[in-house]
């Protein structure tokens, strides 16, 4: 009997630490063109940057292109800024952004830097034309050259099911 409900206790326990993994439900439906529209609107005046506190987590549905290219310089730059100054206690997260993906909304299409964690899970789960929800943050824009960059972090995936 001990065993039965030291089992039952262990089970209970463990269940209850999954599901305190990722807070998918703080992530607002919204569009890319929307998260979009709202980050590059903070850079104001002579403004060469925003970085963001509050991080807009959203969650949007998008296609998977199966397309990475290597992250720019500039937007690398600013993710080490942003983990620096307003996530310092969390900097080396930086460096799980070395890739950004080719994601489509409608006919508008967006390069985003990926988390290393769950780009592991693309060859395995996704193939190009998957529709997909992106669970990612704004960590604000800056001006390259003569438009703003705005900066999206995708932090979680679910692949839609195929209808």
């Amino acid at each position: 009997m001990k065993l039965l409900l030291s089992t039952a206790f262990l089970l209970a326990l463990s269940s209850s630490t999954l599901a305190q993994g990722f807070p998918w439900d703080i992530f607002k439906p919204r569009t890319l063109k929307e998260v979009t529209s709202i980050t590059s609107k903070e850079v104001k005046g002579d403004d060469s940057m925003f970085m963001a506190q509050d991080q807009l987590e959203s969650k949007v549905e998008v296609v998977f292109t199966g397309q990475s290219r290597p992250l720019s310089g500039g937007r690398k730059d600013f993710i080490r800024m942003w983990f620096g100054m307003l996530r310092s206690e969390q900097k080396d997260k930086a460096n799980l952004y070395e890739l950004e993906y080719l994601y489509k909304e409608g006919s508008d299409e967006y390069w985003l830097p990926t988390s290393k964690p769950i780009t592991k899970y693309f060859d395995k789960e996704l193939k190009p034309g998957d529709k997909m929800d992106l669970y990612l943050i704004s960590i604000g824009s800056y001006l390259n050259r003569n438009s703003v960059d705005c900066v999206l972090l995708v932090e979680e995936f679910q692949k839609k099911p195929a209808q």
